[in-house]
């Protein structure tokens, strides 16, 4: 003891264990450096590894390739590849299916728009029609079944009266009945002179001048004569005898004439 102070030493024993445990806390340590660092050397290669395997699979060009590529990515197991290849056709299919439909609409939408200008142009026409009749009846054309009849007070030779009759979109009048001559010989019967009737002799034949077959004739007594000179028919006015008002005469004598303005048949019939 020096100075009152007295110093132990220390024991070997405790000298041992404290050497011990540094000798096992830098053995630990080293231990757990060299693991991590093995860890981290695997984890670097595993990673160039995929890096690697993504550049070799990696497509070169194209969009297609390129989407591909990117459904690879996403699915990497074959079921995930069926799936995505699956997706695509049924799009595919999808698209395919909306453009026909899409196809087939327009085609109905077209026949349906050309149905709709036949209508207008039906309907234009019928207007038409419409106003030219309106217009006939303010002319003083007389109604008649279903018919318009003009009883022209001027006078004209026989194929002049033709052209009269077709500029007011008419012809010049065949007679198709006995009710019709008769309801003629009604209206002319107070005329102050003879009309024009659509009956030429052409051919050795007396036929009406729009190639129908004449029927039944409504000639006066002793007509018709002197084929070579008179080849053209009258309806005579003030007319004694009914049903024989017929008279041929040339056909360049200034007459008078009768139109005849028939339905269309577009848009009306006689006998519906």
């Amino acid at each position: 003891m020096a100075g009152g102070l007295t110093f132990a030493e220390p024991s070997r024993t405790s000298v041992a264990s404290r050497s011990n445990a540094a000798s096992r806390s830098n053995v630990s340590s080293r231990s757990n450096a060299a693991s991590r660092s093995n860890v981290s050397s695997r984890s670097s290669v595993a990673s160039r590894t995929r890096l690697k395997r993504r550049r070799k699979q990696a497509p070169a060009k194209g969009k297609l390739a390129a989407f591909l590529h990117n459904i690879r990515d996403l699915f990497p197991s074959s079921i995930g590849i069926f799936t995505a290849v699956t997706l695509c056709l049924i799009l595919f299919f999808a698209a395919l299916g909306t453009t026909i439909l899409y196809a087939e609409i327009f085609r109905e939408t077209q026949k349906l728009a050309d149905k709709l200008v036949d209508l207008i142009i039906n309907v234009t026409e019928i207007e038409d029609e419409i106003e030219d009749i309106s217009k006939k009846l303010r002319q003083q054309w007389v109604p008649y079944k279903e018919v318009l009849y003009l009883f022209e007070d001027r006078t004209k030779p026989w194929h002049k009266a033709i052209t009269a009759c077709e500029d007011e979109k008419s012809m010049l009048i065949t007679i198709g009945s006995l009710e019709e001559e008769e309801f003629l010989e009604r209206e002319t019967n107070t005329a102050h002179q003879d009309s024009w009737i659509g009956l030429p002799y052409k051919d050795g034949k007396w036929q009406w001048y729009n190639g129908i077959n004449v029927g039944t004739t409504y000639w006066k007594a002793g007509m018709p004569h002197d084929l070579d000179n008179k080849r053209c028919a009258i309806l005579k006015a003030h007319c004694s005898t009914p049903q024989k008002c017929w008279e041929n005469i040339p056909c360049d004598r200034q007459k008078r004439w009768i139109c005849k303005k028939m339905p269309d048949k577009r848009w009306y019939t006689l006998n519906p």
